[in-house]
């Protein structure tokens, strides 16, 4: 059943609740010494990093003392700002200073010796640190008339939370609400509240009607303050997850370290009572040694209070868990475990709709009886009819395998479709595919399915190439109705092994030695290539990550290959050894890992299927330019040397054509001399991403690090970045599509993504039905009337609400209309995509199902999407956010709709080319969001 009406997960204060903060400042004499200290070292390592990691010291600090709301970010950096704001002061923060000292100690060991850094500590008085004597009372519901007293993003989630736990900590879950769970918080000094069920409950894992496991997890309720487009008051969103934990014992500590839930009564800072909370560590490797942070290991010694040996956790990861009904009086822990500890079987991620209602159905409980919220409006369903973009047609002919590849949903993966898309590619054509193998059974399969979706059979004789390097390979041309394509084939020899770093090297020796191997491996795939006069695409068998991160060559592939001409996708092998009879046999998935390797190269030759728009589905003209913005690396995490860097681009494609084009701010400056576009196909766009010499003083940073650049540079950053972004829409406006016509130009914008660099993106000042000063007084009036502006945001750090349908339990997709959420005719839409294969079905949790019946099946509860239409001249908005929510199901190498709409996915998947061979590795963590 299609359900015509959602509930957001959003509510608002229905009365103003005064919080009393107490506050401490850093006293002047610690502050100079951390910004000196911090200074020296940022000169010492000469990576421009100079000012006080604040974010790592508040991070454990609020462990220690859970009264903490908030932490000013400016409280090291500026002469009496406020540092630190709670709901309680202890009576004495001799404590306190000897942890800070503790963390000075760890932090800057590395770079200090110890008898140069001691004298500088055991200088800092303790006797410094005090409370301000009076608390400071602050509004939950208005904003403060000083920004750096903004306190409500904080101060409102742990209001509500805490009023939530002391109503009552007990929510029932299920069907029959036969689940029983109690609540506690978890602390945690982002911007946020927390709160976790304990004990874990224990859930079978299903396959096929049998018991194949068991699961341990808790639930997660989150609350967090979050903006709306045009809404003054922001809102209180709240979220619900589960946490699956480790029962096993583990032989070694995981590559990352671990998260560690600690659940104790008594307050780390000075040994005071406080009610049973949970604080989050981070056990991690320093050399062979297992260990907790120091501040922390050595401020609960003072207190006689030591942690458990981590060792000792290791072996008996549940450790002191309670039964169900008892009072928590030892301390407890459990390690929470990621992608990274998974083992055979494991629970999914993820709740049901079933337990989103449950919980909804609690907030609503309590508000009754004295939770001051109002749920804030409904979304009604504007547009719901799912069509495909591209249907899958019968096939008559007698080859099955033809016939099978027809009836697939994914378009990219069909012959008649893909075909036609390839052989027409008339700007940079995919002319020759370098396969690159290790194992027989890989490399025909690849040809087998080249030539099935090209409908393309051998022609003329094999020949034989030699590489750059002496080494061999071979060609032949393979021809159809539409075109011919040249496959050549080379072993990949030793080009794949993993580099020699062990885990017994430090931190330091493996990024120095990574790099180095990087550098040599690079330099042996290049000659080990076919030489190319155009560019080309590669496949290449890999082999699976290595447990050591800092091993694993793929990197040097991907720079390698397209340093030697080849936009190159990889893949693993797809045959396995039985271990009782030693038979050689194809995977579960070997099948569809061909079809997607295959697939993937064509996407990153920019091919697509045209036309792109269904006027009869879209109501809207074909001559209509798609255009996305995007950020793709601007952290120094993310970047080579410590170093920030911005890396924009901008993609437009052409609907009727299928072309797609890209630029970035360096290609927008051609010389005068240089009358060549400023777009480039997309592959030349990829190859141009890696060897961009990104500007290493880029001033824009979006991190908790921004307090070291000065406004003028964030201003002058802003204003090429604004520049850039108009320079492009006015070439799209004066670009036509067809027929000499003036074309219409659709702008989308992806809010998390791009707001740091394009400030009227962010809710305060976002223009409603208006263009920001910025483009209009870059563009004519005549160009405004044909320019659509469309800002986006993903349901990331919970700022998009959850939905709970009608019915308990029920799933909907959808265009739906935020009503009730404005003063006046403004208004917000919600995206809801169609399940994706793995969460229909069998594979997903039923409609009377909690996660707590099966930890085996998918949730199925996809997030949504927000859509702001910002400036809609000539076309009604819900037509345009209809619009919008059906590019969600334009990308035609995936079946189902994606989280953002076509043409973003070719600007995401760039990222695989904004790189260097002196990037950090960067890990990616599995969600424990819906």
């Amino acid at each position: 059943m299609a359900y015509k009406n959602i509930l957001p997960g959003a509510w608002e204060l229905t009365k103003n609740i005064e919080y009393n903060l107490f506050q401490i400042n850093v006293p002047t004499p610690w502050q100079q010494v951390a910004n000196s200290l911090a200074q020296s070292r940022g000169k010492l390592q000469g990576n421009g990093y100079s000012s006080v990691p604040v974010y790592a010291l508040d991070s454990i600090l609020g462990v220690t003392f859970p009264q903490i709301i908030k932490t000013a970010r400016f409280g090291w950096q500026r002469a009496g700002a406020r540092w630190i704001f709670a709901t309680e002061k202890t009576d004495s923060l001799t404590e306190l200073a000897c942890f800070v000292k503790d963390w000075l100690r760890e932090e800057f060991s590395g770079c200090y010796q110890k008898e140069e850094l001691e004298p500088i500590l055991e200088n800092l008085e303790d006797d410094l640190w005090h409370w301000n004597e009076e608390p400071t009372t602050y509004s939950l519901l208005k904003p403060p008339k000083n920004h750096n007293d903004e306190i409500r993003f904080q101060a409102v989630p742990d209001y509500i939370a805490q009023q939530f736990i002391n109503i009552d900590p007990n929510v029932s879950f299920g069907n029959n609400n036969q689940y029983d769970l109690k609540f506690y918080p978890v602390v945690s000094l982002n911007q946020g509240s927390e709160l976790m069920s304990w004990p874990p409950s224990e859930i079978p894992l299903i396959n096929r009607k049998e018991r194949i496991g068991t699961a341990h997890i808790s639930f997660i309720v989150g609350f967090k303050l979050q903006t709306v487009p045009w809404r003054e008051l922001p809102l209180i969103y709240h979220k619900l997850s589960v946490r699956r934990w480790i029962v096993q014992p583990l032989e070694r500590l995981p590559y990352r370290g671990a998260k560690v839930y600690i659940g104790d009564s008594r307050r780390w800072l000075d040994g005071a009572d406080q009610p049973f909370c949970f604080m989050p560590l981070t056990m991690k490797k320093q050399g062979k040694q297992i260990t907790w942070p120091r501040p922390i290991r050595e401020l609960l010694s003072l207190n006689d209070s030591p942690l458990v040996d981590p060792k000792i956790l290791l072996s008996n990861p549940a450790y002191h868990w309670l039964e169900f009904g008892q009072q928590p009086e030892d301390l407890q822990a459990a390690i929470a475990y990621d992608s990274g500890h998974l083992g055979e079987h494991s629970c999914f991620p993820g709740v049901s709709p079933l337990d989103l209602a449950s919980l909804d159905q609690a907030i609503c409980d309590r508000i009754q009886e004295g939770l001051p919220l109002s749920r804030v409006g409904e979304g009604v369903k504007i547009s719901g009819k799912f069509e495909p973009f591209l249907p899958p047609q019968t096939s008559e002919t007698d080859n099955r395998l033809i016939r099978e590849a027809e009836a697939l949903s994914t378009p990219m993966l069909r012959p008649s479709i893909v075909a036609p898309a390839v052989f027409s590619q008339t700007e940079t054509p995919l002319q020759t595919i370098l396969i690159v193998w290790e194992t027989e059974p890989c490399k025909n399969a690849l040809i087998d399915e080249i030539c099935l979706v090209l409908s393309v059979q051998p022609q003329g004789e094999i020949e034989t190439y030699t590489t750059p390097n002496g080494g061999e390979g071979t060609r032949q041309i393979y021809q159809g109705n539409l075109g011919s394509i040249c496959i050549k084939i080379q072993h990949v020899e030793d080009l794949t092994q993993n580099f020699n770093i062990s885990s017994s090297n430090s931190l330091k020796e493996r990024l120095t030695l990574r790099q180095q191997f990087l550098d040599e491996r690079i330099s042996k795939i290049k000659s080990a290539l076919p030489s190319t006069e155009t560019i080309s695409g590669a496949i290449i068998e890999i082999r699976p990550k290595p447990f050591i991160r800092e091993a694993d060559p793929k990197l040097a592939w991907r720079i390698g290959a397209m340093q030697a001409g080849y936009v190159n996708q990889h893949l693993h092998k797809i045959t396995a050894i039985n271990q009782k009879t030693g038979e050689e046999y194809l995977i579960k998935d070997g099948k569809q890992r061909i079809k997607r390797a295959v697939s993937d190269l064509f996407r990153q030759f920019g091919i697509l299927p045209k036309p792109l728009i269904k006027p009869e589905i879209d109501h809207i003209d074909k001559n209509l330019w798609l255009t996305c913005f995007y950020v793709l690396r601007r952290t120094r995490k993310t970047t080579a040397n410590n170093k920030s860097s911005t890396v924009v681009l901008m993609i437009r494609v052409n609907p009727l054509t299928g072309k797609v084009e890209l630029t970035t701010p360096s290609l927008f400056q051609p010389k005068k001399s240089d009358k060549k576009s400023p777009w480039v196909s997309y592959p030349v766009g990829l190859d141009y991403l890696l060897t961009e010499k990104w500007d290493p003083n880029s001033s824009f940073e979006e991190t908790s690090f921004e307090e070291t650049q000065s406004s003028t540079e964030i201003t002058r950053e802003q204003q090429a970045i604004n520049k850039f972004l108009t320079d492009c829409l006015r070439d799209c406006l004066n670009t036509p599509i067809q027929n000499g016509l003036s074309p219409r130009v659709l702008l989308m914008l992806e809010a998390q993504n791009s707001r740091g660099l394009i400030p009227w993106l962010k809710n305060p000042i976002l223009p409603s039905n208006d263009l920001p000063q910025e483009l209009k007084q870059q563009i004519s009036e005549p160009e405004r009337k044909r320019l659509w502006v469309v800002r986006l945001r993903v349901a990331n750090d919970d700022e998009v609400p959850v939905a709970i349908v009608e019915t308990p339990g029920g799933r909907t997709t959808g265009l739906f209309n935020w009503q009730n959420l404005f003063d006046d005719d403004k208004k917000l839409y919600l995206s809801i995509r169609k399940p994706l294969n793995t969460e229909q079905g069998k594979n997903t949790l039923q409609k009377p199902q909690s996660r707590l019946d099966d930890g085996n099946k998918q949730a199925g509860n996809p997030p949504l999407l927000e859509i702001a239409v910002v400036y809609h001249p000539d076309i009604e908005s819900d037509n345009l956010a209809n619009f919008v929510h059906n590019l969600r199901n334009r990308w035609p190498y995936f079946v189902n709709q994606v989280s953002l709409p076509f043409p973003f996915p070719l600007a995401t998947k760039a990222k695989e080319y904004a790189v260097s061979a002196k990037d950090m590795i960067e890990f990616e963590e599995e969600s424990d969001q819906l």
